[in-house]
């Protein structure tokens, strides 16, 4: 190679080989878009050193990293703590528990959240609970078991009269809101088991 008006040249029989930077300044390979750098840290370290190579990868990875970054954050896309509200709808659909779009996405959280605890308890009375205040967060209710014992001084068994318990709600509440807690409590008792709901009458106005 030699020197010709300030530019070298290649001289004689064979090949050569330049690399020039270019007019607008360094020609750097670009910067990854995200930290994973997946494909240009799965290039051997020769490539690394052509341009051109990490060019065509930068712009591989402005494709497909975003791409990955949601497979990276599907856990988390699916979790109830951070699923967007849509998605907690579907969630609610798979594992079949029922939400109410009236209430809060915090509250919609809880019952997706729950559902594996609520079907362990479900057909006993802390499971009826665990229920309603799930879909009625706001309303103070208690339910009363009224149980009871069998026994018989002979052989047969004694005849078991039909199970039942009794819902208070301590506080006033519109009949639209009775009528889904009834709803929610039919969804959710034992089938043979009957129930009385008594919801705390408003007081009188002072005559």
């Amino acid at each position: 190679m030699v020197e010709a008006n300030g530019h070298p040249t290649f001289v004689g029989p064979g090949f050569g080989t330049l690399l020039q930077r270019s007019a607008n300044g360094s020609n750097d390979a670009p910067p990854v878009v995200s930290r994973r750098a997946t494909l240009r840290r799965g290039m051997p370290a020769i490539y690394h050193e052509t341009d051109f190579a990490m060019r065509f990868v930068g712009a591989l990875e402005g494709v497909l990293d975003p791409i990955a970054a949601v497979l990276d954050a599907l856990p988390a896309h699916f979790s109830p703590d951070y699923a967007p509200p849509a998605i907690i709808e579907l969630l609610s659909a798979w594992i079949g528990v029922e939400t109410d779009e009236a209430l809060e996405i915090d509250a919609r959280r809880e019952t997706v959240r729950m559902a594996a605890e609520l079907g362990r308890r479900r057909g006993t009375v802390r499971g009826l609970e665990l229920a309603l205040r799930l879909d009625f967060p706001d309303v103070p209710m208690r339910v009363e078991d009224q149980g009871g014992v069998r026994w018989s001084l002979d052989a047969a068994p004694a005849p078991a009269g039909p199970a039942r318990f009794v819902v208070y709600v301590d506080t006033p509440i519109p009949e639209d809101r009775q009528v889904a807690i009834a709803r929610c409590i039919e969804h959710h008792k034992p089938v043979q088991a009957t129930y009385k709901l008594r919801i705390k009458a408003p007081k009188k106005a002072a005559e």
